[in-house]
């Protein structure tokens, strides 16, 4: 096929000469990738490989880090102490209805129950009873190391050892909560008055 005038300027220069032009620099086999910090070491991978066979390195401070409940998601800000991620203080074990044997934790602060996977106790077993968001909510006071049950704000009402929860009110170890006529938990305390998480930052720090 002939080279009309509109192209034939592609063909003006012979092939080395536009090889020359498009050199874009010898394959030394690596790509490098600059990190965002002009101080932080500059790494390089082997030229084809991703990022899923190159080698991950992890690294570990001198202290092993622990966030408070609800601050997982910032890493950023530390809590008073650090033994774990949101630390665990107690669980609910489902003994009755759907999910029988299952557990979830229970954190620091405050805890709400829900159907809803965002809840920070979500309890979506497949009981239509319980309400999607803070059916009920489960309170660790670390500073007297105590926990409360009280109501959310859902329509659906739970029960303590056969007591409606409409107020606050003190949750003891091993009560049973009646989340709805289908499905009943019973509460385990693992934080009591013998020991909270913050004992083990003190005793880092002597």
């Amino acid at each position: 096929m002939g080279n009309d005038n509109k192209t034939s300027w592609l063909f003006d220069k012979d092939d080395e000469e536009l090889n020359d032009d498009l050199d874009f620099g010898a394959d030394d086999g690596f790509t490098e990738s600059i990190s965002p910090s002009d101080d932080e070491a500059t790494h390089a991978m082997p030229s084809g490989s991703s990022f899923s066979e190159a080698p991950t390195e992890y690294v570990e401070d001198d202290k092993t880090q622990i966030y408070h409940g609800g601050m997982s998601k910032n890493f950023s800000d530390k809590a008073e102490f650090d033994p774990m991620v949101d630390p665990i203080t107690g669980w609910l074990v489902v003994v009755k209805g759907p999910g029988l044997g299952q557990s979830v934790n229970l954190g620091s602060g405050m805890n709400t129950l829900g159907r809803d996977g965002a809840e920070r106790v979500s309890l979506d077993f497949g009981d239509k009873m319980i309400s999607g968001n803070d059916h009920l909510r489960i309170i660790f006071d670390d500073a007297n190391r105590v926990f409360f049950a009280a109501p959310g704000t859902g329509r659906n009402i739970s029960r303590i050892n056969g007591q409606i929860v409409a107020t606050t009110m003190p949750l003891e170890n091993y009560a049973l909560i009646e989340l709805s006529k289908q499905t009943h938990v019973r509460f385990v305390a693992f934080c009591n008055e013998d020991f909270d998480w913050s004992e083990l930052a003190e005793s880092s720090d002597d």
